[in-house]
């Protein structure tokens, strides 16, 4: 039986892309060429962003912020289902690039110009246009827009409408599955993911990835789903707690992984202390 093929739209496959600087800078040159950005950077958060992406070799995944040469900042996301509230993760993450960025005795006006972009495997506004981009307008007067130097660009990789640059084509190709792109970026991206999925070593973190997410949806769908929910939450927390992460984070992180509010996060966190000094919980 042929192995599963991991593609692009995975988290694991997708960090290690993003991971790579080089590819950093072409997909950003591709989404967004009137900037002519030359180079950037990775800085890796403090705060842990999405819990999911585990491996055996660096355990909790740190999204990064990526900097380019002109000192603007960008936070790259892919997203497969298109669950409710993406407005709000849109959101999250752009507080996320303005904490991770502005500097100690710095205040709102040393902030950045930031680009969150989300990488969307669905049509995430339903007007099969292939980039939706959005900024602060006034709510009569869309001539009149908010100068807050920050920008929101989600990217459907299922339109057909609306000009492109022919690199992000190739893109959206590759999440697609479609290697017929001879485009270098394209041709370069296909020929990286295969080697990931030849590679015995990060096969076996895609396959654990594979095995806890399957694992969840088990547990979501049977009977006891909030008592399954209740488990898993604990279960992270336990994780995130081995790995020696404070408690304010492991919070946060629990918070935005379950979809939960940051009270709730702080009670279960609660449940694992008392557990742990041999309370009832």
């Amino acid at each position: 039986m042929a192995q599963e093929y991991f593609d692009f739209t995975n988290d694991l496959i997708f960090r290690w892309v993003m991971e790579r600087e080089e590819n950093c800078l072409a997909i950003l040159r591709a989404i967004l060429p009137e900037l002519k950005i030359t180079a950037v950077k990775r800085r890796e958060n403090e705060h842990p962003v999405n819990y999911l992406a585990f491996d055996d070799e660096r355990g909790v995944r740190f999204d990064a912020i990526i900097e380019d040469d002109q000192e603007r900042f960008y936070d790259v996301e892919m997203q497969v289902v298109n669950q409710p509230g993406l407005g709000n993760r849109v959101r999250y993450y752009q507080a996320q690039i303005d904490q991770e960025t502005l500097k100690k005795g710095e205040d709102y006006d040393d902030l950045r110009e930031s680009y969150v972009i989300f990488f969307c495997a669905f049509d995430p506004c339903g007007q099969d246009r292939r980039l939706y981009q959005f900024h602060y307008y006034e709510d009569d007067d869309r001539q009149l827009r908010l100068p807050t130097n920050s920008h929101v660009i989600l990217i459907n990789a299922l339109g057909t409408k609306g000009q492109i640059t022919p690199a992000l084509a190739a893109v959206l190709d590759v999440m697609n599955r479609r290697r017929d792109n001879q485009n270098p970026l394209a041709v370069s991206l296909v020929k990286e993911i295969d080697g990931y999925n030849r590679d015995k070593k990060r096969r076996r973190a895609l396959m654990n990835l594979q095995m806890r997410l399957k694992d969840e949806r088990r547990l979501g769908l049977s009977e006891g789903r909030a008592e399954g929910r209740d488990e898993m939450a604990l279960g992270l927390i336990q994780a995130l707690q081995a790995q020696g992460m404070p408690q304010k984070q492991i919070v946060e992180a629990l918070a935005l992984a379950r979809k939960i509010s940051l009270a709730e996060a702080q009670r279960y966190y609660e449940q694992v202390a008392q557990a742990d000094s041999g309370g009832e919980h």
